[in-house]
């Protein structure tokens, strides 16, 4: 064999081995991080925003809102110390800050050290989904489901500071792997869901169903492996255990919703209480939720049983504590049924075409508002 017919040879063997959707998915990353960063820089000039850091404001504009806890968190660790308004950083959950720490004693910093997780785990989700969806889809649907990822509204957020693109990555291998009966692999990154948010551990559910499913709903096939299906709730009594350690309470990050005003409500009485206010952010962010229910609700036969549960409580959940209202615009960016159920919507290429232009458009709104801090966008 020539030389030449050798290198193509390995070229080739290499291309094998590289993740598919990964090529889609970095052209889509590189050229809506640019097109957002251009949006947030003449935002942020034309009605001003905030500087925060020593870095170039295209660099400084991804630390907005709960970005500073999660960088406090890992820079001190956690505390008990409370703001003048009473809220503690023993809040957040600790996968993301802790990797944060790790990573910043790679990088030198720890703001650098979280863009840079939340952009890797951004192409590791996107990776995921592409596979997820492949199980039961073409590869055209799977590259939809990665476009419509880019384009949902607030999807500009999975670049900050912030634990939505860890999650969302961690939450898709999972389910990945539990549809493959991988359940090992399945297991530790339920264990790693539960830790990064404090909704995680629900994905203990559709973990279950599709294990039982994968007996054929048998009980008397169900083996020891079963018990992997309980590690995320282990994940969450670690935290718990670790909350009672710091502040003689096991459910103290719950309790301190409190001075952020949650408390448990009826979902459905706090969306239409939303829905009648008279502040146009607790309109947006009720109607943003109210839109998405109606997406999964009508288009609930295009996905699978489980991913509709998971994604139905993941809505339904911080719906439930009005705290979290303020912030369901950002919380149902995680809710990646949305992301396939738009891409078979789009199997009809006049409605792809539509759908395309004007989510671009609404994200590139959304993304004017967050730069400046607007609370439409929280």
């Amino acid at each position: 064999m020539v030389p030449g017919c050798v290198e193509v040879s390995v070229f080739r063997q290499a291309l094998k081995k590289v993740p598919e959707g990964l090529g889609y998915a970095l052209l889509l990353f590189v050229a809506t991080r640019a097109a957002l960063m251009l949006i947030g820089l003449i935002s942020h000039d034309a009605f001003g925003g905030r500087d925060l850091s020593e870095f170039p404001r295209w660099f400084d504009m991804w630390n907005v809102w709960d970005s500073n806890w999660y960088i406090d968190i890992a820079k001190n660790g956690y505390s008990t110390a409370t703001n003048s308004v009473n809220m503690a950083n023993y809040a957040f959950f600790p996968l993301y800050p802790m990797a944060m720490r790790l990573a910043a004693a790679l990088i030198g910093d720890y703001f650098a050290a979280g863009l840079a997780i939340s952009n890797v785990c951004l192409i590791i989700a996107c990776v995921y989904l592409y596979k997820l969806v492949r199980l039961d889809d073409d590869e055209r649907t799977a590259r939809r489901a990665i476009k419509y990822l880019f384009l949902f509204p607030t999807a500009f957020i999975f670049s900050g500071v912030f634990t939505e693109s860890t999650f969302l990555a961690l939450s898709l291998a999972c389910f990945y792997y539990a549809r493959r009966g991988r359940w090992h692999y399945s297991g530790v990154l339920g264990f790693l869901t539960a830790l990064t948010r404090p909704y995680g551990v629900i994905i203990a559910l559709p973990m279950a169903y599709e294990y039982l499913r994968s007996k054929d709903f048998r009980l008397g096939d169900v083996r020891p492996d079963a018990l992997l299906l309980s590690l995320p709730l282990i994940g969450l009594s670690l935290f718990c255990l670790y909350n009672y350690c710091l502040t003689g309470d096991p459910l103290a990050f719950m309790h301190i919703q409190s001075a952020w005003g949650g408390r448990l409500s009826n979902p459905a009485v706090e969306l239409l209480g939303r829905l009648a206010s008279h502040s146009g952010d607790v309109r947006f962010e009720a109607l943003f939720t109210l839109a998405s229910l109606a997406l999964l609700a009508a288009c609930f036969k295009k996905i699978d049983i489980s991913y509709l549960a998971y994604g139905l409580l993941l809505i339904l959940i911080p719906l439930s504590t009005p705290n979290s209202t303020w912030s369901m615009a950002r919380y149902i960016l995680v809710v990646f049924p949305v992301f396939i159920i738009l891409a078979k919507i789009g199997e009809n290429r006049d409605l792809d075409q539509a759908m395309t232009i004007v989510l671009a458009m609404f994200q590139g709104l959304l993304m004017a508002l967050w730069t400046i801090w607007s609370y439409y966008i929280i």
